[in-house]
């Protein structure tokens, strides 16, 4: 009676096991991502991702956002180093005041690309989060296995199915 009664239990315990989820963790060097406790490559993920078309289509806005955001870094890299240039110009017939006018377009445009960068950046992230999220949704309410009460002709009994 003990016997059935822990078999029970361990049954009854083992339905609720859940089918594996990703998840994500921000390092200093980017993302980590892992299938339960198992560390995948962001290849793996883009694989796994690329089976569910509404999960992918987060992903690919991810992807495209982190381009532009890029792009965009870059053009704040230029923009500050051509200010800096301009700052830094040892023309002798420049007054400081026309080296300051000279280095205000190309200051105003690094900073543009450094807001634009940030925003596309914070964008691609939740666009990825929300990748994530709708793929581990599908795991919610199922499990890898399920008991299936099961009568026939030797009497009654529960069932486990894949």
């Amino acid at each position: 009676m003990r016997l059935k009664c822990c078999l029970i239990i361990l049954l009854t315990i083992a339905v609720n096991v859940s089918a594996q989820e990703i998840t994500a963790f921000h390092t200093m060097w980017g993302m980590e991502y892992y299938q339960d406790d198992k560390e995948i490559t962001r290849k793996e993920v883009k694989s796994i991702f690329s089976k569910n078309e509404e999960v992918y289509a987060h992903w690919k806005k991810a992807n495209t956002k982190d381009v532009v955001a890029g792009i965009a870094l870059a053009g704040e890299f230029v923009g500050v180093f051509w200010a800096t240039t301009e700052l830094l110009n040892d023309d002798p017939t420049l007054t400081n005041r026309d080296r300051a006018k000279n280095a205000i377009g190309p200051l105003a445009g690094g900073l543009v690309g450094a807001i634009v960068g940030v925003i596309y950046l914070n964008s691609a992230n939740n666009s990825r989060k929300r990748a994530i999220l709708t793929y581990n949704k599908q795991f919610d309410k199922t499990t890898t296995f399920r008991l299936v009460p099961v009568g026939n002709s030797n009497g009654l009994g529960l069932a486990l199915r894949w």
